[in-house]
């Protein structure tokens, strides 16, 4: 907390005066990352017209986020043991709300309009961001330098699976 707080730039006691100890602090962060990245869900669910559309410029914009950024939902991964059980139900509570459910909306909007198959939403969002979650890991920053091939790969492997199409 000593080392946060001359970070940012303030007194311990001023750290403490706004949260608690460092778990709060941990789940404050954890939050505003959430926040942010359901904003960026939402931009891309307004701003797409086909489930394609919407899942390109959601990951367009998870990936146009600073490595820091990032990293954060990586970190919480590693960091949930370290936790009080309360603090990792309200974490998981607010990750599926904030991201995995609307991640799913997206696809299972797509599977009622017909653009995908049938199909279980949650499997599929699950899918969808496993092939995301290596890029948030600092070792793959250098694949990133081209983000749009990286997005383009993923989304075209997620949509269209990697046969060719005479082989289907």
């Amino acid at each position: 907390m000593r080392e946060i707080a001359e970070a940012v730039g303030v007194s311990k006691a001023g750290l403490y005066y706004h949260f608690k100890d460092k778990e709060a602090l941990f789940l404050a962060i954890l939050t505003a990352n959430l926040d942010s990245i359901e904003r960026l869900v939402r931009d891309a669910k307004q701003q797409g017209t086909t489930t394609r559309e919407r899942v390109s410029r959601m990951m367009q914009a998870i990936f146009e986020q600073a490595p820091n950024q990032r990293a954060i939902i990586r970190l919480a991964s590693q960091e949930m043991e370290h936790l009080t059980q309360a603090a990792r139900a309200e974490f998981g509570r607010l990750y599926q709300e904030k991201f995995i459910n609307q991640v799913e909306e997206i696809l299972q909007e797509g599977i009622e309009r017909g653009e995908l198959r049938a199909m279980n939403a949650r499997v599929a969002t699950w899918i969808l961001l496993g092939m995301a979650y290596p890029f948030f890991y600092p070792a793959h920053e250098r694949e990133l330098i081209a983000t749009g091939e990286v997005i383009n790969q993923m989304v075209r492997t997620f949509f269209d699976g990697v046969a060719k199409p005479n082989c289907i």
